[in-house]
């Protein structure tokens, strides 16, 4: 048999990954393309993504395609993975079997950092796909081929942008196991509203729990709901054209609600309509549905404003509708001292 591998660690699987599968068996004529997820990659030195989940990822991603297998060869190999190991253990296993190790550019260009570069081509096939139609100079007897390029990588997903480069029950699995998500909100907010929309995402949860609802609904509408908070008002009016022009009566410190309530569906692809109202309904607290209301009292009362909350948030917690209008009331004592 013929089998192109493409390591790496996919975290997480993208398009790009599958493109590049996809174009090994055009190309190569292989019968399989085995994805090899890496344990531990000797380049790099981030933490990744638990091999447990890497591993689902990748059986969603590749399902639909019978031809793509999941070999977990290097994550069952403990210590770094190299790929001199990899491809040694799998002639010894398969010993009829010919292999193409699949690269990108990238690799190609940092091929002399490979542990044992001459043998590896001794065992495999390396053909590079390059995306970007520039052949690189290698001295080693390496295919190249021109696949059309994708602008994606698994480092821009994690940083929360082009999700629509994601098989859609891939990211529904991210959401689920909440891979990445803090990271998402990270990338677009100041270190201090990080931490409070943290902070308000755990005590949404809590008030979720105390009233019987959906606690992973209520901690994702409290980790984004301050995710337009940074961005200014050039930024943020387009989209108040878009989606609220009447609202712009407003001050623009309101705004980021409504902004918020449209970039979770826009950017992040979530699609839940109690989610985008509760955000939408955040800075106001116009919305008795009771996640907002679960929105605006864990928005009020995060303990990390630094002033005492306990009693405010036992009486959420045990009143939702009662608790909300206390804050409420406390809400426009505070605006009306500010002169608000």
């Amino acid at each position: 048999m013929k089998i192109a591998l493409l390591g790496g660690s996919f975290d997480p699987v993208h398009y790009g990954h599958l493109q590049m599968a996809k174009e090994a068996v055009q190309v190569l004529k292989v019968d399989e393309v085995w994805f090899i997820p890496a344990k531990k990659t000797p380049l790099k030195d981030r933490i990744l993504t638990s091999d447990t989940d890497r591993l689902a990822m990748l059986k969603i991603a590749l399902a639909d395609f019978p031809q793509f297998k999941v070999n977990p060869i290097e994550m069952q190999r403990e210590g770094t993975s190299y790929t001199i190991d990899t491809l040694e253990a799998l002639h010894k296993q398969y010993p009829s079997y010919t292999f193409y190790w699949l690269i990108g550019n990238d690799q190609l260009e940092q091929f002399d950092l490979w542990k044992d570069p001459d043998r590896l081509v001794q065992l495999a096939h390396f053909v590079c796909f390059d995306r970007d139609g520039k052949l690189v100079q290698t001295k080693y007897p390496i295919q190249q081929f021109h696949m059309e390029p994708m602008p994606v990588s698994s480092s821009e997903i994690r940083r929360g942008n082009k999700l629509n480069y994601l098989d859609e029950e891939v990211l529904r699995y991210i959401y689920q196991h909440r891979l990445y998500v803090k990271d998402f909100i990270k990338e677009r907010v100041s270190p201090k509203r990080f931490s409070h929309s943290v902070s308000v995402a755990h005590l949404c949860e809590e008030f979720a729990k105390a009233h019987g609802l959906d606690t992973q609904k209520a901690y994702y509408i409290g980790l984004f709901h301050d995710v337009a908070k940074n961005l200014s008002k050039e930024v943020m009016e387009p989209w108040m054209d878009c989606i609220c022009q009447e609202n712009k009566k407003y001050p623009v410190a309101v705004w980021h609600g409504f902004v918020g309530s449209e970039i979770i569906k826009r950017v992040f692809y979530i699609h839940d309509d109690q989610i985008s109202h509760a955000i939408y309904h955040h800075v106001l607290g116009t919305s008795h549905d009771p996640y907002a209301m679960i929105i605006f009292c864990a928005d009020k009362l995060d303990p990390l404003r630094g002033y005492p909350v306990k009693d405010s948030i036992a009486c959420v917690k045990q009143d939702l509708a009662k608790g909300f209008e206390m804050v409420q009331e406390e809400n426009r004592k505070y605006l009306k001292g500010k002169g608000n």
